[in-house]
């Protein structure tokens, strides 16, 4: 019996694509993942921490006084950004910075009272237990955790101060006050299925890296308040209006 020449590729091609599919089906790959020494949900629980204390700062007594920002008491792990979101407060509110002490008129001094995280867990059920060696016969060993329910909290706390004094005097011409604020993000297990998360770094919560449905959603609606924390939006503070007059800066003036 006779093959013909078109069926013939065609039971040549079959045999190619099996082997090929063989060879891939018995091959093997890796993915290299890599870690930070610090998580990412730690950073941001900081720095939203922080930047909701400096939201609070009216630097608006500064406007239009030459000023040097003197930081070196405001030292936190997240040097950079705190010393750059500083800046960026003061100019944007209208503060004429001056990078040499001598070019300003009056010295502002910040300083950081707290820039830290804190962790709370909460577990319903039986935690991890070890039972110690007591007597020949009993069994020895580790009883695994059972969690009917289980949440961790982490918190962020940030705190701040800064006054301003005049270079030549000494005289003090402006305090900030204190302003502190926190940021939190929740992991949360029911059954050993989770977490599902949330918390003020989130946009909204999440389970599994899928948003969850709010009840605003539910209503038809998006809420009046969004957290852009996650999404990779620069939102800018709106500016203050000045208040400081050139009268109110030679009042202050040696």
């Amino acid at each position: 019996m006779k093959t013909s020449a078109p069926q013939g590729r065609s039971q040549a091609l079959v045999a190619s694509f099996c082997v090929v599919l063989t060879v891939v089906a018995s091959g093997c790959g890796t993915v290299k993942t890599t870690n930070t020494a610090r998580t990412g949900t730690e950073q941001l629980l900081l720095t939203d921490a922080w930047d909701q204390a400096l939201a609070k700062i009216d630097f608006r007594p500064l406007t239009g006084v030459p000023v040097f920002l003197d930081t070196t008491n405001a030292t936190a792990i997240d040097q950079g950004w705190i010393t750059s979101s500083l800046r960026q407060a003061m100019l944007t509110q209208g503060v004429l910075l001056r990078t040499k002490a001598e070019q300003a008129q009056w010295i502002v001094e910040a300083r950081v009272g707290a820039y830290g995280t804190d962790t709370n867990d909460w577990l319903l059920g039986l935690s991890q237990t070890t039972i110690p060696p007591t007597f020949s016969g009993i069994p020895t060993g580790t009883i695994p955790e059972v969690a009917i329910a289980k949440k961790t909290d982490q918190t962020g706390v940030a705190k701040l101060a800064l006054f301003a004094y005049d270079r030549t005097s000494g005289q003090l011409v402006w305090t900030s006050g204190i302003a502190q604020a926190g940021s939190n993000a929740k992991d949360v297990f029911i059954g050993g299925v989770g977490p599902i998360k949330s918390g003020s770094i989130y946009r909204r919560p999440e389970f599994m890296g899928v948003e969850l449905p709010t009840p605003a959603d539910l209503a038809g609606g998006l809420g009046a308040e969004k957290n852009t924390a996650r999404t990779g939006e620069d939102v800018a503070a709106s500016p203050l209006a000045p208040s400081a007059s050139a009268a109110d800066v030679e009042a202050f003036a040696p």
